[in-house]
This record gives C-alpha cells, structure tokens and sequence, in this order.
C-alpha cells in the first residue's frame, strides 16, 4: 500500500514537475526572441562590435567580419555598450572610447557601466555612468557630463539607472530620466 502512494505521488509530481518545465522553457523561448528582436533592431542605430582579445594580450573590438574596429590597445574592455560608447581599462582604470576609438573620456575612474543598447523603441537612456572616488557620474554620448559626481550607487533595471544617494542615515533612490534629469521616488 505504501510503495502505491509513492509511485502516485512521484508520478504527479513528474507531471507538475513536465508543466512546470514547458512553462519554463516557453518562458524562456519568449524572452530571448524579443530579446534578439530588440538586438537586431538597435544594430541598425549604431555599429555593433565585439570584445576581442589579440595575440599580444591586449583587448579591442572587432566587427561582424572579425575586422579590428577599435584597436587592441587596452587591458581589458566590457561587452556592454551604449550609442556607441565603448568602456575600456588600462592599468586598472576605466573609461569610454567612441565608435572609431576616439577617446571620449579620460581612461582614469574606477569603473564604467553603461546599459546594453536593446530598447531602441522603448524607454531608452544614452547615458553610461563612471564611478570615482566612490561616487559615480554620468555621460552622454559625446562623453560630456550629465551630472557630477554624487551617487553612491547606479544601478541598471529595464533600460532604467536607478540612482541611491545618502540623503544623512537615509538613502534615496530614484533614476535618470531620459533629459538628464533625476526623478525622485520620496
């Protein structure tokens, strides 16, 4: 009687366990055609290059056609990219080059971030943000700053940076809407 309940019982949950998994991988399935929809869409906009590291161990990027696009000149680069803002390190500093290699900042912070560019039709920020001296800052595309240096954190939610700030004990968190501007959520 007892090896008869757990057969029924494994045997319902190998059923939930299938549903669960279909689900799942539909899930799945979905979000990365939009994805790949979304990627193919934001190539039109702007070139797409990929991080690639030349015999010598330096890093660069290269095009479609595996052709140096921005030199090998740095230590390393990021994946991530913006409206053709490139991030870069040499000597464990960071910054940003242009779609040519043109040196849009200083390779001289602590970090830099900047959103994937996927959301070509939806909310969409041309900004990426460099951290200095523990505070972080933003850019444009141009590599002109949005904002001076003055959030504690930068987080990157939905094509959205959230921005924290210590406000005394208190932290306040909000983003940067596409104008540059901070909007608030106090």
């Amino acid at each position: 009687m007892k090896i008869e309940i757990y057969q029924a019982k494994m045997q319902s949950i190998k059923q939930i366990d299938r549903k669960l998994l279909r689900i799942f991988l539909c899930a799945i399935a979905f979000n990365f055609q939009f994805s790949i929809f979304n990627f193919i869409q934001a190539q039109e906009a702007y070139p797409m290059y990929y991080p690639c590291r030349c015999e010598t161990g330096e890093w660069g990027y290269v095009d479609k056609d595996n052709e140096w696009a921005i030199r090998p000149l740095y230590d390393a680069v990021l994946y991530e990219t913006n409206g053709g803002m490139y991030p870069v390190s040499v000597g464990g500093k960071w910054g940003f080059v242009g779609v040519s290699g043109e040196p849009l900042t200083d390779v001289t912070y602590d970090a830099a971030v900047c959103e994937i560019d996927y959301h070509k039709d939806s909310y969409k920020v041309n900004y990426a943000a460099l951290r200095s001296k523990g505070k972080w800052a933003f850019i444009d595309v141009q590599g002109k700053f949005v904002t001076e240096f003055k959030y504690d954190e930068v987080l990157i939610l939905n094509g959205k940076y959230i921005i924290r700030m210590r406000n005394g004990k208190k932290m306040r968190s909000g983003y940067l809407d596409a104008d540059g501007k901070e909007v608030w959520n106090d």
